[in-house]
């Protein structure tokens, strides 16, 4: 009996597709009915169709949802989100039109923007080569020169914070 329920267990957690907030413009999904903000390219784990689990860390406050145990990396704002210890999980209800399954089409608006504002002096460098600390002092140092708005800068932000040697997502080849 313990090994059927291991089993359908194991089939389940198989079966969960993850697929990504889309955010056609600016950074942050327009706060949901129940004042949940969510964030451009922030993984859902597809609990059924319009149902999503975001899964991460949690600051002091526990109504923040972050990628990584750093904090670098915002997934979502939330008075629902369910903390133990310092990870989090929220439930979400979000119309499909708010979601991408392929990764690189929900982060592209972001990856466009780094690419665009930091080759204009450089060649693109290979994102995934420093890590998420790294990229603070790297960026900081050279977007004077890049002259970014607030919102490219946070896309910026998010993308080498996403895609840094210690984030959550990896640039396809």
């Amino acid at each position: 009996m313990k090994k059927v329920v291991l089993l359908a267990l194991m089939a389940l957690a198989l079966s969960a597709k993850t697929t990504y907030v889309y955010v056609e413009e600016g950074v942050k999904l327009s706060p949901l009915k129940d004042g949940t903000v969510l964030y451009s390219g922030t993984p859902l784990k597809v609990i059924k169709d319009g149902e999503y689990r975001v899964d991460g860390f949690v600051g002091k406050d526990k109504t923040k949802l972050y990628a990584t145990k750093n904090l670098k990396l915002l997934l979502a704002e939330s008075k629902k989100i369910k903390a133990k210890g310092d990870r989090g999980i929220l439930n979400i209800k979000l119309n499909k039109k708010h979601t991408e399954a392929d990764y690189e089409e929900a982060w592209f608006k972001a990856s466009d923007t780094f690419y665009n504002k930091c080759t204009k002096c450089h060649a693109a460098k290979v994102v995934a080569d420093h890590t998420q600390l790294e990229w603070e002092g790297l960026y900081a140092s050279m977007a004077s020169f890049a002259k970014p708005t607030k919102e490219e800068n946070a896309l910026i932000t998010r993308f080498l914070n996403a895609f840094a040697k210690d984030g959550i997502l990896k640039e396809s080849e």
